[in-house]
């Protein structure tokens, strides 16, 4: 049985955007994992609000390609089989190695190095916190990656890549062995990027997403 924590009440005016936002960080902390079916009354409970804002923010979420609707049982949080996701996962390296090759010299270098700070920071404080912040830095690091590019099409693009990817981070960093992994990962993207490497910061950023899919492929399938 799935420990849900109890959502905050939202006090905003925007309610239908909070809503959303509230339910997209429950998702990606793992509190509603794949496969969890999101019952309106529920949420209109734990949040204190309406159906229409509730009700909105799951059609959304649904059109993002975070959840998808069943017959008989509503919106759910999407599962993909491991095939899929990986799929999804290459298509996402192309298109962002892709990216990150062309908009290389756009990038914000004090942020990257803000990024690398916060690793090495949340590594001192053990491995409760690192798995936090190495899912943070991750977030951030992508975005960074695609903030850097000035074609509005391609970045949204990625961005809708990245959204549909978003649920299934937190099953690779169930395991001490695989969070140590993915840290080395990110420090050798972010060194690269530091050291103005474009070519290894593009081979970096290849194999991250080429131990995402093998993990996908083979663990997920276990």
């Amino acid at each position: 049985m799935v420990n849900v924590k109890r959502i905050n009440k939202i006090k905003h005016c925007s309610l239908s955007e909070e809503v959303y936002r509230q339910l997209m960080k429950r998702i990606l902390n793992g509190d509603f994992p794949s496969g969890w079916r999101m019952r309106e009354e529920k949420i209109c409970k734990d949040l204190g609000v309406s159906r229409t804002p509730v009700r909105e923010s799951l059609i959304r979420l649904v059109r993002e390609g975070i959840l998808e609707q069943q017959p008989r049982r509503g919106c759910v949080v999407r599962l993909l089989p491991g095939e899929e996701l990986a799929d999804l996962l290459e298509c996402r390296k192309l298109v962002e190695c892709l990216v990150l090759r062309k908009y290389f010299h756009e990038l914000d270098e004090a942020e990257v190095t803000k990024l690398g700070n916060r690793l090495a920071s949340a590594e001192k404080e053990g491995m409760g916190k690192l798995r936090e912040e190495l899912l943070s830095v991750d977030e951030d690091l992508h975005e960074l990656i695609i903030s850097a590019c000035d074609n509005s099409f391609l970045a949204e693009h990625l961005r809708k890549l990245k959204l549909q990817c978003r649920p299934y981070r937190i099953m690779r960093c169930a395991e001490e062995r695989d969070i140590l992994s993915i840290l080395a990962e990110r420090r050798g993207i972010i060194q690269a990027i530091l050291d103005n490497d474009v070519c290894e910061a593009e081979q970096r950023l290849m194999e991250h997403f080429d131990y995402s899919r093998r993990y996908y492929l083979t663990d997920t399938a276990r």
